[in-house]
């Protein structure tokens, strides 16, 4: 009765969860070991959790083990009898079963108070039994976010899988490529992750302490998934609000003798006078970078919407272009799939270099 099986998500099926293509027995039989049998167990566990109560116990740890791992069995067997449904029904039955925990979850305390209420020795027995409640409630719920989760995940597959990457253009001599970026220094996307992080916390604590009454309600993990949604994604959304309002477009081209970068500016920089180069080709942070003595320069392309249906990324450094800056005098260093190039030793002033400039080719 593994997590990976009720953390079904869009009505994907896994190993274990029938498909269309599977026999009435092998359905079957899934539905008595991941339904029924877990049923069962969550209520001979939280009957036996009530039964280890006494007139002068509480029953102790094995009274509140059963009732949490019969708690649990019960919602376990509840979102997996969803799979027997078409699936546009299991989003609709995940739903109601999500309401209905949470109404649940936020009337566990009050419950548990109007059960003192009845003769002895019903209220300590059931009291033991509603504490059964959350562990049920809460797989109900971390599931769900695992549904709608996974028909994230899966559309931005399908949207990244139908982006064109970009490519380099141009001769083959003086390749090219054109992408959106926003001029960011290191300092200020520092900067920018350091604020992130103190709002982020900032607004965690003041959501605890306003919501304590009803958070601390919910499990560990689903107050985490709760910050998540309702502070990191509000944030994440303001840093890419503001790096997208430095979007320009940049031009970076490979000429024989200096590195050509067209953003508001013109900038051609000698191969020989570049201290650094660091590229990055994929991800959030997908940018790069070049350094000289007296300019440095950032493009961060991951975080950046595109034109024409292409991906926020970067095309691989060809291996003429690497070949161009180790001639240089640049010695690579690729780590977590950024590149970093860097001069090991003082460079010499295109005057004074005996050699001449490299050349792509």
């Amino acid at each position: 009765m593994g997590g990976a099986d009720a953390a079904d998500t869009d009505g994907a099926t896994t190993s274990r969860r029938p498909t269309e293509q599977s026999t009435p027995r092998a359905a079957h039989q899934w539905r008595i070991w991941f339904v029924v049998v877990p049923a069962l167990m969550g209520v001979v566990l939280c009957a036996a959790g009530a039964l280890l109560v006494t007139p002068t116990s509480d029953g102790g740890f094995p009274a509140y083990l059963c009732v949490i791992i019969g708690g649990w069995a019960i919602g376990f067997a509840l979102v997996n009898a969803l799979s027997a449904w078409p699936e546009r029904w299991q989003w609709g039955g995940h739903v109601a079963l999500a309401l209905g925990a949470i109404a649940l979850l936020a009337s566990t305390t009050p419950l548990i108070r109007a059960l003192g209420s009845l003769p002895e020795p019903w209220p300590r027995s059931l009291s033991v039994v509603a504490l059964g409640i959350p562990p049920a409630g809460g797989w109900v719920l971390i599931t769900l976010l695992g549904r709608i989760s996974g028909r994230f995940d899966r559309a931005a597959e399908r949207r990244a899988a139908a982006l064109a990457e970009p490519t380099w253009s141009g001769a083959d001599r003086r390749p090219e490529v054109t992408v959106n970026a926003a001029r960011f220094t290191t300092a200020a996307l520092t900067a920018l992750a350091v604020g992130a992080v103190v709002v982020v916390g900032a607004l965690s604590a003041v959501v605890v302490i306003v919501t304590e009454r009803w958070l601390l309600r919910l499990p560990p993990l689903m107050i985490v998934v709760a910050l998540g949604l309702f502070v990191g994604m509000p944030v994440y959304a303001a840093i890419w609000g503001v790096v997208n309002s430095r979007r320009l477009p940049v031009t970076l081209r490979w000429h024989t003798g200096a590195l050509v970068v067209d953003a508001e500016d013109r900038w051609t920089v000698p191969y020989p006078m570049i201290q650094s180069v660091i590229w990055r080709s994929q991800g959030d942070t997908a940018r790069f970078e070049v350094h000289t003595a007296t300019r440095s320069e950032t493009f961060l392309v991951g975080m950046v919407r595109q034109q024409n249906g292409k991906a926020s990324q970067l095309p691989p450094l060809m291996h003429r272009m690497r070949r161009v800056l180790e001639e240089a005098g640049l010695r690579p260093h690729e780590r977590r799939g950024t590149l970093r190039y860097t001069r090991s030793a003082p460079t010499n002033t295109v005057s004074g270099s005996g050699a001449p400039p490299p050349a792509l080719g």
